[in-house]
């Protein structure tokens, strides 16, 4: 049989544990809060970068230019100097939470799927506010390190052209890795040496995704009689993000660790949500002795998330369909 939390509890007081109900209640509640802050299904970790915050002031991210061909070096000949350029954004964390009180007849009634159900719920709430901040940071086109938006003309990394198992699809999920593989330092005008690594779709085109790159896609016969190949939209890995708001919108991007678009920094790297109580203050003016006890009477919760979210590299993305 099942023991409530309850009966755990006085389990716990006859054998002379030092642990009291509100800190068991509340390590059980931190737990499954945990569990379903993990088991949100947005692949963020995958596709941005993951960094380490120490405080809240602002800091500063600094991107320096590709450095400049190597020239050769004439016989007893000097060394060429060259200069160093760079660009920054900034990035800089922020406090999120809410607070949520269990009250004494739940605890009382021992309804324990109710005491489990509000952690959980903030347990997805914390994941899912973070990947809305994420995706936010790449559907809502804000500036980038340069002064521009992310998907500028300028940047010539966007397209619109629908995700389709097509001739035409096809080419444009080319013509996105291509993009990325022959991205630029906008300061010395370098190639950067980049590899396209993730086609990230919203759910509705995840099975489109996975027939373009798993190499049994629809093979469209060309005007001119042969077929056009899949070619290199094999290489990508599909990656579906249920938190995109477009239906149609497409993005390949390359690893975070060689061009960043997205940056997610947390205080010191804790990536997890905190659930914190209060502890009872009441007295009970009025004597005697209370069946329950000032422990078991409403209890306090509050859910604390530091993070911070900042546009990175305009170099590692490409949209199609927006």
């Amino acid at each position: 049989m099942r023991k409530s939390l309850l009966q755990m509890y006085h389990e716990l007081k006859e054998s002379h544990s030092t642990t009291d109900f509100p800190k068991l209640l509340a390590n059980t509640m931190h737990k499954v809060l945990l569990d379903k802050f993990k088991g949100v299904n947005s692949p963020w970790r995958q596709y941005t970068m993951i960094s380490d915050l120490a405080d809240f002031k602002k800091a500063d991210r600094v991107v320096i230019a590709e450095a400049p061909d190597l020239l050769e070096v004439e016989e007893q000949g000097p060394y060429q100097d060259s200069t160093l350029d760079e660009d920054q954004y900034q990035i800089q964390l922020k406090t999120y939470g809410r607070t949520f009180t269990v009250g004494r007849r739940v605890i009382i009634n021992d309804d324990l799927n109710a005491i489990m159900r509000q952690p959980a719920r903030f347990g997805r709430s914390s994941a899912r506010t973070l990947v809305k901040k994420i995706v936010d940071g790449i559907e809502g086109d804000g500036l980038t390190y340069d002064g521009k938006s992310l998907f500028h003309a300028d940047h010539n990394n966007s397209g619109d052209t629908t995700l389709a198992n097509t001739a035409a699809g096809i080419a444009a999920v080319s013509a996105g890795m291509t993009a990325i593989e022959k991205a630029v330092d906008p300061r010395s005008n370098e190639k950067m040496g980049l590899t396209a690594k993730f086609l990230v779709v919203p759910p509705d085109l995840t099975d489109t995704a996975l027939r373009i790159t798993d190499g049994q896609a629809f093979i469209p016969v060309s005007t001119t009689g042969g077929t056009t190949a899949i070619g290199k939209a094999k290489r990508l890995e599909v990656l579906t993000e249920p938190f995109f708001t477009s239906t149609t919108g497409w993005y390949v991007m390359a690893t975070p660790q060689d061009a960043p678009v997205i940056e997610v920094g947390f205080l010191d790297r804790k990536e997890t949500p905190d659930l914190l109580l209060k502890r009872a203050d009441t007295v009970n003016l009025a004597g005697g002795e209370d069946r329950w006890g000032y422990e078991f009477d409403e209890l306090f919760f509050k859910v604390r998330h530091d993070w911070a979210i900042a546009r990175a590299y305009f170099q590692g993305i490409y949209r199609g369909k927006a």
